[in-house]
């Protein structure tokens, strides 16, 4: 069965899972040992689709190695013997080799923490002939602990944060988090690596350092360096060191895992086989009941299952990571528990704390309860400060609301008609479901550019509206200025990478040169 890591343990020697103070450390000490994640929102879940591989992470039946990778015990050594990039003589390297030696629980630990997803992230590696050595970055930015975050709000093994986890397709709503979710946040890793890989004139610890601290500062260095006639890899660049120190550390990881012998360091022994596997729900959930059901605790499916935030999981299509050797039907089984009911969030999406206000004041005013409202936060008490957001989960629609037909569209007595948001809906793909402006759709709904749209939230329209324009929306010109890239452009004006590239005729993955005129044509 799958070993439970201690927390007590893991708090006693790191302080990597979270960065815990914002005082300057040295590597000299296991509690000096943490994470500098970048947080920018640099990316744009297009431009992935366009530069990455045919195919994403697919484990709904277990991905077979070839002969001789089947081979090996030990997954670690599997992943020792096919790395591949070059480890310098340097002195920062040097000084990461002796830390990890002088603590060495560290990889134990992280090892612990990867025995459930480490089989399916190594076998994603190689079928996309990514460097082997990516596996470890997760030991850098976590030690592989899904609950690791940060003062700056990233979460999870890989670190992301809540705008470049929803340009990557990770979810997050009152129930779940994607970014805690490991095998949906090492999908949208490993599409980000390899988009930046394609932009960095394809050398991957470029790639790395644009991973952790920004890709517009990292491309502009290769321009900045390109420009002088200098070498554009990554040792050749100049890059704030605090912002590139996930590179010695990576490679000193590597250079004593390849040569544990050599280092006196005994190699983590994990099982060189899948650990568990990912099955398809469509319903709501009690992860208590699936837990009876599948013979673990209720902690072990938690624990295989991060990114939900509680145990009851809502009525929508996710996935649920379950033991390798559960029966081969769990899923037709798990279908058949009891359903269980979740209340949508509401259209006000969050609340702000005023003076005077108490959990149970705001649950009367927004017809809910206090539990909810604690589950939703992720509260542990009744405390609130004035001015803190909350979550505010809703009631389910009222049951004299007409029926939505399979459009999503309901008409309402009033003349006015209303649509019932799906997942991956934004207001831009509404207004051209519906054939209205999205100016007019925000009007109508109250609705800002920091509004973000909820599954199962109802927009009321106008077919008498102003009908849109052919190009979707009002276009304007954009000139570029240094260190933009396509991707922080698309996220600066709410549009796709692949908008941009088809509205002006351009590549993906080529430089943007700084003056240069792009026509965008926004939503809003």
């Amino acid at each position: 069965m799958l070993k439970k890591l201690s927390v007590a343990v893991a708090a006693a020697l790191l302080a990597s899972c979270a960065v815990q103070t914002s005082q300057h450390k040295t590597a000299d000490s296991a509690d000096d040992y943490q994470t500098s994640a970048s947080d920018s929102p640099i990316k744009d879940k297009a431009a992935t689709a366009q530069q990455v591989a045919n195919a994403l992470l697919k484990h709904n039946s277990p991905l077979q190695p070839d002969a001789k990778l089947a081979q090996y015990e030990n997954l670690w050594q599997r992943i020792a013997d096919q790395m591949t990039l070059t480890v310098p003589d340097n002195d920062d390297i040097e000084s990461q080799k002796r830390f990890f030696i002088r603590n060495q629980k560290l990889l134990k630990i992280a090892s612990d923490n990867a025995e459930p997803f480490l089989y399916h992230i190594v076998t994603e590696l190689e079928r996309r002939n990514m460097p082997l050595e990516l596996a470890l970055l997760p030991i850098v930015e976590s030690t592989y602990n899904p609950k690791a975050g940060s003062f700056s709000g990233v979460l999870g093994i890989w670190q992301f944060s809540a705008g470049t986890g929803r340009n990557f397709g990770l979810k997050q709503n009152a129930w779940y988090d994607g970014r805690r979710d490991v095998i949906e946040s090492s999908r949208a890793a490993l599409d980000y690596l390899q988009y930046l890989y394609s932009n960095v004139d394809q050398d991957w610890l470029s790639a790395v350092a644009a991973f952790n601290a920004g890709e517009g500062r990292v491309f502009k260095a290769i321009e900045r360096n390109r420009y002088r006639g200098k070498p554009t890899d990554f040792w050749s660049l100049n890059l704030p060191k605090q912002n590139t120190s996930y590179i010695p550390k990576l490679l000193a990881l590597a250079e004593l895992l390849k040569n544990s012998e050599k280092y006196a360091i005994p190699m983590p022994v994990l099982a060189n086989q899948p650990q568990t596997k990912v099955i398809q729900i469509n319903r709501g959930l009690d992860l208590n009941k699936a837990a009876d059901l599948l013979n673990i605790s209720v902690a072990e499916i938690r624990r295989l299952n991060p990114g939900f935030k509680s145990t009851t999981v809502p009525s929508a299509s996710y996935q649920l990571v379950v033991p390798f050797d559960s029966a081969e039907d769990i899923g037709q089984q798990l279908a058949a528990l009891p359903k269980v009911k979740v209340a949508p969030v509401a259209s006000t999406g969050r609340y702000k704390v005023k003076s005077g206000d108490s959990l149970s004041k705001i649950a009367a005013q927004h017809k809910t309860s206090v539990k909810a409202i604690q589950q939703a936060n992720q509260l542990s008490n009744s405390q609130l400060k004035i001015g803190q957001q909350l979550i505010i989960p809703g009631l389910a629609q009222s049951a004299e609301a007409p029926a939505v037909t399979g459009s999503g569209k309901k008409t309402t007595s009033s003349g006015a008609q209303t649509y019932t948001v799906k997942s991956g809906d934004s207001v831009w793909e509404i207004s051209q479901k519906l054939k209205v402006s999205s100016e007019q759709l925000k009007k109508w709904n109250k609705l800002n550019a920091k509004t973000q749209l909820k599954p199962g939230q109802t927009l009321t329209y106008y077919k008498t509206s102003e009908p849109k324009s052919s190009s979707g929306g009002k276009s304007m010109t954009y000139k570029v200025k240094a260190g933009d890239s396509l991707a922080s452009i698309a996220q600066r004006f709410k549009v796709k990478v692949a908008d941009i590239v088809k509205w002006n005729n351009i590549k993906a993955n080529k430089y943007l040169q700084p003056g240069q005129e792009l026509t965008l044509y926004l939503a809003s």
